[in-house]
């Protein structure tokens, strides 16, 4: 219930996701029981025990994979259906924790939130577990006494809290995922199965007093607002002694009563398919942009305790107590899924993830974003020896030669250059790099989430530069998301340089003037592009949310809601003074600015032709591109072709 109530976004319990924690705790302690009771009795096997586990879970995650298949397969653009795809491949595999990590920024973070199966990373992690345990157990059960084994467990579970602590540190904001961050609580519940087999149960008092106190910790944990970034740390910790202690008074506490109280039993019974329906339910709320009022809030309660009776009451309850034999469980229910999705994940890349689901034809909204799409324009985003014909635009035959370098920002700017630089007769050679300030003599420091000076940018810069003194380019333009750097302070030229942003503007500013006089010293004229309209938040919803629902809304209306976003006009007083200084020092120096052709009288294009502006984080489609590109020559003018001096 505590993570469920986080994922409705509620603010009852700012760190919700401590349910999970809980989760591991009983977990290690029903899966460690149960092993060692079988042992005890003799009757413990591998296969049987691996048997009864698929039986369990996976029937449930079946019937998961295959609602969330056809939700995703309707509502889900491209993209993110065959990023979809793969996350089904990886859950069905038993391996989404490794995926979710390679894919994700963090837990709960915007990039998250739209995942429909970003919940089974926590599944993951106790197929994971099922492998060490068992074996585990039956090793140290055949060689030590119960005694022993309690001493080792304890110790065991204390070098995992040290390991977990190390990984959340170094794991750059990823740590949530990762199995040695978690195995602790999972240990932490068979130390509870390992001390309690024959214990002498406390007194009613101390019982109780023992499980108020770890009922308010985990409470108190629950009501904190920890970053996910950092977690787990000492509050996990805590949650879990907290869980284990529960675990261990057992029945003889006055809040053993309310714990087993009808209705919180019948929610106990429920809670795995809870857990599993939940999530879906929110992340395509969120995918569809909904706005998250009282209504739909409370839609995804109700919603979710429909699914969840439905899937306990159908699938669940059924199913798991199958007497099948372990070989044809596991080829059943996780060998043949497994190469199905695997299979499926495959064709769906192949097919683009089937954009033909929205409606044929050449007039389908991503039939024509697929077709001014420029295929080989992100392999530039590097450096090269300027030879590779798929990075030169514009005129691409004419002996007037230019370049265009800078952050993906100046990337995306591809088709609007080259509209310009055809009508110019001037041949354009692409080379940015990502996140790149492409200043020389300075660095990014602690860019891109790495405690450290971004060397690669630096490097780039540095044969960019090369680039400009030895080839004598007539232009040589950069580009870049402007805004984003003069907000950081974190433009150094070493690495014990202080850090402030008035320290930042200025080594900005001298990098600037630094790299002007270069490309001016080498006989090129400098052109400075700026960046498009930041983009609004939230603001692809509108447009895609009229794709996604095939026009439920009508798509004049989604016109008129999605094409333009007020804007003040106003750029940064820093980026104003330093490009006032830049064209004093260089008067030939020249500015394009896309927001020129993107915003008129207060108000800027968000959506052209019904199809969104923004592709991704900020970066303009190339049909964007391409279409702000002839407004602004038919409005402007061409200023490759403007007088230099």
């Amino acid at each position: 219930m505590l993570v469920i109530v986080f994922h409705g976004g509620l603010t009852l319990f700012p760190s919700g996701f401590i349910g999970v924690d809980i989760f591991f705790v009983i977990s290690g302690y029903l899966t460690s029981s149960i092993i060692l009771s079988g042992m005890q009795k003799g009757t413990f096997t591998f296969s049987g025990f691996y048997a009864r586990r698929i039986w369990r879970l996976q029937p449930a995650v079946l019937a998961l994979l295959v609602v969330t298949l056809a939700v995703a397969t309707y509502v889900y653009l491209p993209i993110e259906y065959v990023s979809f795809l793969k996350s089904e491949k990886y859950t069905s595999l038993l391996l989404s924790n490794q995926h979710f990590i390679k894919v994700s920024d963090g837990y709960a973070t915007p990039d998250s939130a739209t995942r429909l199966l970003l919940h089974t990373w926590s599944l993951a992690i106790e197929w994971q577990w099922y492998i060490v345990l068992p074996v585990g157990l039956w090793l140290l059960n055949r060689s030590l006494s119960r005694r022993q084994l309690g001493y080792v467990c304890v110790v065991l579970t204390l070098l995992a809290i040290g390991a977990a602590f190390y990984v959340v540190k170094t794991a750059e904001g990823l740590g949530y995922y990762y199995f040695t961050a978690r195995i602790f609580e999972l240990m932490i519940g068979s130390c509870v199965a390992v001390l309690g087999r024959d214990r002498k149960l406390p007194g009613q008092a101390a019982a109780t007093l023992i499980a108020l106190a770890a009922i308010l910790a985990i409470v108190y944990v629950a009501l904190q607002t920890i970053p996910a970034t950092a977690y787990p740390d000492y509050r996990a910790v805590l949650v879990c002694v907290a869980t284990a202690a529960l675990l261990y008074v057992g029945p003889t506490s006055l809040t053993s009563s309310v714990l087993s109280a009808r209705p919180v039993v019948l929610i106990g019974l429920m809670s795995y398919s809870l857990y599993l329906w939940h999530w879906p339910i929110m992340a395509t709320i969120t995918y569809l942009g909904l706005e998250k009022t009282p209504a739909v809030i409370a839609t995804y309660f109700v919603a979710t305790f429909v699914l969840a009776s439905l899937s306990y009451a159908l699938v669940e309850k059924p199913l798991r107590k199958s007497r099948m034999s372990f070989a044809k469980t596991l080829a059943i229910m996780v060998v043949v899924p497994a190469l199905a999705f695997s299979a499926l994940h495959d064709a769906g890349k192949a097919a683009d993830g089937w954009p033909q689901r929205f409606g044929f034809g050449a007039d389908n909204a991503l039939s024509r974003l697929k077709a001014a799409e420029v295929p080989h324009r992100e392999k530039c985003l590097d450096v090269s020896d300027g030879k590779d014909p798929g990075c030169i635009l514009g005129d691409v035959k004419s002996k007037t030669t230019a370049l265009l370098m800078g952050d993906s920002f100046s990337n995306h700017e591809w088709r609007f250059i080259d509209i310009l630089a055809k009508d110019a007769n001037v041949s354009v050679l692409a080379q940015s790099y990502p996140a790149c300030l492409t200043l020389p003599g300075i660095y990014m420091y602690d860019w891109l989430k790495f405690q450290a000076l971004y060397s690669k940018c630096h490097a780039a810069t540095a044969d960019y530069y090369a680039m400009i003194r030895n080839n004598h380019y007539k232009y040589v333009m950069i580009g870049q998301v402007w805004e984003r750097y003069v907000e950081s302070d974190k433009v150094v030229t070493a690495l014990e340089d202080e850090r402030t942003l008035e320290l930042s503007h200025q080594r900005m500013q001298d990098a600037l003037l630094e790299g002007l006089k270069l490309i001016t010293e080498s006989g090129a004229i400098p052109v400075i592009i700026k960046a498009n309209l930041k983009m609004p938040d939230a603001v692809n919803d509108c447009v895609y949310r009229n794709i996604k629902l095939r026009g439920l809304f009508g798509s004049e209306t989604a016109s008129e809601q999605c094409a333009t976003q007020d804007w003040d006009g106003q750029e940064h007083p820093a980026l104003t003074a330093m490009f006032k200084a830049a064209k004093a020092a260089y008067p030939q120096l020249i500015f394009i600015d896309p927001k020129d052709a993107q915003c008129e009288n207060g108000s800027c294009l968000t959506a052209i032709d019904g199809l969104p502006v923004y592709r991704d984080i900020g970066h303009v489609t190339d049909y964007a591109s391409h279409k702000l590109g002839v407004k602004y020559l038919q409005e402007m003018g061409n200023p490759f072709k403007a007088p230099t001096h």
